[in-house]
């Protein structure tokens, strides 16, 4: 397969391409099979490096086909639960090795079809890899407990079993990582999977589960073992009717917070598990005593790296009053800096490749750039100003759907830009007098992480323990994650799971105390 516009070949062993129809429509995997849609709603999945390159069609389910699919889960549920643990974990260890071998060719697809840079595409096969390696042992790994005897005739233990049939529902940004790593943990531990990715990204998604078939085949076929036909479905829309399904008992969405909020009101009412993630403002601190060179880079890293597309990127800087124009003018000398264009082009990988410079790639789709404008227009209504924008090439925003790097000050308590999130390469910028009043701001917003740069380690150490954020960083930019750590939102950027490490697998399981009576026998 070669990508067309992309100036880069793929090379796809296993054959990984995705499935159409002939008028170029991607097909859903329903119930053990790659079935053509039923439904005439489409999204062009378009190139946004190069909107001349359209790449397929996105449908969107039907309540038919996203009834079949989880029915299908719900019956091949008992059949999964019961196959050996270890048959479970040996699929996602071959998982890895298909992930390994086709590391590159996954890599592209991304690029061409979520618009991020080839070095940002490495970067989400690498963590993919390594969390998939991280969660793979737990299908045999996963133990209770046993009790000492508390009270006379009775035993006790906890069990720990799958749920049953989970909706996996995941956004564009990691189209590779954030899927494989949920889905991952809910197969290995005895789980049925709907997977529901992003409109934007069906070609990588069609990859994923390709490998995990694959896989599926070769150790059933290695250990003469029957694998069920419905472990895996996979469609795109249908979001509400597969929330409110009775059969679906755990759900994971990672999204943005209105639509996350609103999943989680519904599937929570009707008592399900409901696992999120949906960020927020993420703010990065610059004390009196920065580093301005490093906090400067970090910060602008922070703001290009995904365009800014990531639910870790930052969104604003809080900055001491008396180094306010210091900082703000260090930025200023990197901007120069800042390479703008396709993820894939010779230019952006040299400066993803050279300390100093940033890459910056387009925004996902004319969705994500239309709220970015939107927003940015909204907030200069309501008082904001705008310190700098960088200029693109005419040429450059007609072909893809690029966006300036852009600085924002003057964002009061009543400016949209304050409370909602930009997903974009705008930085707000903030006067603060000191420490407290940082502290004060970020505990006040809804956010993953907090930055902070100074020299000065009481001012660090005050900051990680009155902040009240699951990710902290000190000396760095906030964004990105290194696997087998934890991750996860929490107070209303997400639901407090963890993420990324072995006890991601815990929310797809349930808790059983069992307390067993017994009496002693009778002698002789």
């Amino acid at each position: 397969q070669t990508m067309e516009g992309a100036d880069i070949g793929v090379d796809l062993s296993p054959d990984l391409s995705p499935e159409k129809t002939p008028d170029g429509v991607y097909k859903f995997y329903i119930d053990g099979e790659w079935v053509a849609p039923k439904g005439g709603t489409t999204h062009d999945n378009i190139n946004p490096a190069d909107t001349s390159d359209v790449l397929g069609k996105t449908p969107v389910a039907t309540a038919e086909e996203v009834n079949r699919a989880i029915d299908a889960a719900e019956r091949d549920f008992t059949a999964w639960m019961y196959l050996s643990a270890d048959i479970r974990s040996k699929i996602f260890y071959r998982v890895t090795e298909h992930l390994k071998e086709n590391k590159p060719a996954l890599e592209r697809i991304m690029c061409r079809e979520m618009g991020k840079t080839i070095f940002d595409c490495h970067l989400d096969s690498a963590e993919t890899i390594g969390v998939v390696e991280a969660v793979a042992p737990m299908g045999i790994n996963v133990k209770g407990h046993t009790y000492q005897k508390n009270v006379n005739g009775t035993t006790m233990e906890c069990r720990l079993s799958p749920r049953g049939v989970a909706a996996i529902i995941t956004p564009f940004n990691f189209p590779l990582a954030i899927p494989l790593a949920q889905v991952a943990s809910a197969l290995v531990t005895g789980n049925t999977v709907i997977y529901k990715p992003s409109h934007v990204t069906p070609e990588i998604s069609h990859a994923m589960v390709k490998i995990i078939l694959l896989s599926m085949k070769e150790i059933g076929e290695k250990y003469n073992v029957n694998i069920p036909r419905a472990v895996l479905s996979m469609y795109t829309g249908g979001g509400s009717v597969t929330a409110k399904h009775e059969a679906v008992r755990t759900i994971h969405f990672t999204g943005s917070k209105s639509v996350g909020d609103k999943v989680d009101s519904v599937a929570s009412a009707l008592g399900k598990r409901v696992m999120k993630e949906v960020a927020g403002i993420n703010i990065f601190y610059v004390h009196k005593d920065a580093d301005m060179d490093r906090a400067s880079t970090n910060f602008v890293y922070g703001k290009t790296i995904t365009g800014g597309q990531r639910c870790s990127s930052i969104q604003e800087a809080l900055i001491d009053a008396p180094v306010y124009e210091e900082f703000i003018q260090a930025v200023l000398k990197k901007v120069g800096n800042i390479v703008t264009g396709p993820g894939y082009a010779k230019e952006v990988m040299d400066a993803d490749a050279t300390p100093g410079k940033f890459s910056l790639p387009p925004l996902a789709d004319d969705e994500q750039l239309d709220h970015v404008r939107g927003l940015l227009d909204r907030a200069v209504k309501a008082g904001a100003k705008i310190r700098y924008q960088d200029k693109l090439p005419a040429e450059l925003t007609k072909k893809g759907y690029y966006f300036p790097f852009t600085l924002v000050e003057n964002v009061g308590t009543d400016n949209p830009m304050y409370s909602e999130e930009i997903f974009g390469p705008i930085g707000v910028l903030t006067k603060v007098r000191d420490v407290y009043e940082a502290i004060d701001i970020i505990n006040k917003k809804i956010g993953i992480v907090a930055c902070i740069d100074s020299k000065d380690k009481n001012a660090t150490e005050y900051f990680i323990e009155r902040v009240l954020r699951t990710r902290i960083d000190d000396g760095r930019h906030g964004t990105g994650c290194f696997w087998s750590t934890k991750f996860g939102g929490d107070r209303g950027a997400g639901s407090g799971n963890a993420a990324l490490d072995t006890e991601m697998v815990m929310g797809y399981l349930i808790w059983k105390t069992i307390y067993r009576s017994f009496k002693e026998p009778e002698r002789g």
